[in-house]
């Protein structure tokens, strides 16, 4: 099954075939000018009045324009976040600053429970460069919600702060299905951010690349997930 690749307020389907394993093993296995290692200084997550708060600090071995490329890159937030199954992008314009509407539809596993999950999200960025995000409830399967990234160049690795807060408006079991969110928070946290790592080192190796003996080992699919077409 092809991906679908969307226009702006078009869907983009992601086939649950498609090569995120791919993606997130090339940089390990092929590319060696850099290696994966990021370091994370800080990582907490909990719960306050069914508020669930996340914070993160790590320092990503990959150069801060890199990592940016591939936070910004809404279109596919599948490929580091593996639970997103479809992606819908609009233009919006808050106070004429030019932002983005971004909805995905996730699929959750939550211990036994197994469930789907809509979230929409504005996103602009501030003089800075800092990403902030505000959920839409009205839109979303949660109550509220807002986060915020900062990226900073470390020489050639990149300083990272995520922090957010979401209510949730589905759900969760009593008693145990807080210790569950949290923990499963905190992995996939950590997952999407060594994702977010491998993307922006095989972006940067693709740039970097000087002739083509690399990527001619490379098979399709896996030429596809780095150098993706729009």
């Amino acid at each position: 099954m092809a991906l679908r690749l969307s226009q702006e307020g078009d869907r983009l389907l992601v086939p649950r075939s498609s090569a995120i394993s791919a993606c997130a093993l090339i940089a390990l296995s092929l590319f060696s000018t850099i290696s994966t290692a990021a370091k994370f200084e800080e990582l907490s997550v909990n719960e306050v009045n069914g508020e669930y708060r996340l914070r993160i600090v790590a320092l990503l071995n990959a150069p801060a324009d890199y990592v940016r490329n591939v936070i910004t890159d809404y279109k596919h937030a599948y490929r580091i976040n593996p639970s997103v199954i479809e992606v819908e992008i609009l233009p919006f314009d808050h106070n004429h600053n030019k932002g983005v509407r971004v909805r995905n539809l996730s699929e959750q596993r939550v211990g036994p429970f197994c469930f789907e999950i809509n979230w929409v999200g504005d996103i602009l960025e501030d003089r800075e460069g800092d990403i902030k995000i505000k959920t839409v409830p009205e839109l979303s399967s949660f109550k509220s919600g807002s986060a915020i990234w900062e990226i900073r160049p470390r020489g050639e690795r990149t300083w990272v702060l995520h922090e957010s807060r979401l209510k949730p408006d589905f759900f969760i079991p009593p008693v145990i299905g807080d210790t569950i969110m949290i923990n499963k928070m905190k992995t996939d946290t950590l997952a999407t951010f060594k994702r977010i790592e491998c993307q922006a080192i095989a972006m940067f190796e693709r740039d970097m690349e000087t002739d083509t003996e690399l990527l001619n080992r490379l098979s399709k699919e896996e030429r596809d997930c780095i150098n993706p077409e729009s």
